[in-house]
């Protein structure tokens, strides 16, 4: 586990203090099953009270962390380091923990419609003991990579603010929407891209990895392409999405399950898996490999199947025998990674 996993998961077990489980459980079931009907609702976003936040907290948050520090990690990769984040939709905090944990002290502004999802992310970020690590002048980070980051490092400020009324004051290296566009009626979410598309250099989406989701991160980035930007990852391509109507692109973490998480779950395994759908979008230069893994690598005797989104805009599967010069790369290949040499024009 990462640092910020060790911090994370040690605030919200002193944010569990005195609380008991069986509620908990009631109000994860309830939001669990609302999350799995991607229902769009206008009109009751997010979380409704205190319980409900803390149990999105400890069922749903260090998953999400993971997904979206995944989505950020390929964003660095492809795009670059950002000084100024702006996650909108930012629940209890989980987009900022990521971001800190890819670009230490980089300054961050969390815009959140509920006032107890704020208040509990403010006391996470303030149970972490590491020291504070501001940004430098210019906003961006001043300690090297690999360095111990802190969620909190650079932190300005959290907002209070309705998503769909919000509109930006300020230009932004990066604005994160994560885990969100399924609570907002397509108008919304359109008005919300475009605005976001016009206040930020990179905009980053991150939706749970299924059909649904994929279909909500077709759609922005359709939108994103119209409004000017560069899809940066995982696409390595601007053509129409190549899959077929009976699959949808997405890709999976895994994360350590602790002990406080498997009490809270009532699971046995000391891992899950959380499958998400990410897209970047730009207006700075990208750096795209040609082509990215876009399904689980397969392994039988003798032989490495891998199937690739190329930048040609196909579907492509590439059979790697271990006769190929190609053998030990394909068999170190990892699913949501990119796959060969060279970069798209």
């Amino acid at each position: 586990m990462s640092s910020l996993d060790t911090q994370l998961h040690a605030a919200l077990s002193q944010a569990l203090g005195g609380v008991k489980y069986d509620g908990l459980r009631a109000r994860a079931a309830a939001m669990s099953a609302r999350f799995r009907a991607e229902r769009v609702d206008d009109t009751t976003l997010g979380m409704a009270d205190r319980l409900d936040c803390l149990a999105y907290a400890v069922f749903r948050m260090p998953a999400t962390f993971h997904a979206i520090r995944a989505a950020l990690r390929a964003a660095d990769a492809h795009v670059g380091a950002f000084g100024t984040q702006l996650d909108l939709g930012g629940g209890t905090g989980a987009a900022a923990w990521a971001a800190a944990d890819v670009w230490p002290g980089i300054s961050i502004e969390i815009v959140e419609r509920q006032p107890p999802a704020i208040e509990l992310g403010r006391r996470l970020l303030a149970t972490s003991n590491e020291p504070h690590n501001p940004a430098g002048a210019d906003g961006h980070r001043d300690r090297p990579r690999g360095a111990r980051s802190h969620p909190s490092g650079g932190l300005q400020r959290w907002t209070a603010a309705d998503l769909r009324s919000w509109t930006p004051d300020r230009h932004v290296d990066l604005i994160t929407i994560a885990y969100v566009l399924n609570e907002l009626s397509e108008a919304t979410r359109r008005r919300l891209i475009t605005l976001a598309s016009a206040a930020a250099d990179t905009v980053v989406i991150v939706e749970p990895g299924t059909p649904r989701g994929f279909q909500r991160i077709l759609d922005v980035r359709r939108h994103l392409i119209d409004l000017g930007l560069t899809v940066a990852a995982p696409c390595p391509h601007h053509d129409a999405c190549p899959l077929t109507t009976t699959d949808w692109c997405h890709f999976a973490v895994r994360l350590p399950r602790t002990e406080l998480h498997r009490l809270a779950k009532t699971g046995t395994r000391n891992f899950e898996d959380e499958k998400f759908a990410y897209l970047v979008a730009t207006r700075r230069p990208v750096r795209a490999a040609a082509n990215r893994v876009v399904a689980r690598p397969v392994r039988p005797k003798g032989q490495v199947v891998l199937d690739l989104c190329t930048a040609d805009g196909a579907r492509q599967r590439l059979v790697v025998p271990r006769s190929s010069g190609q053998y030990r790369a394909a068999r170190d290949a990892v699913w949501g990674e990119t796959w060969g040499s060279g970069q798209r024009s």
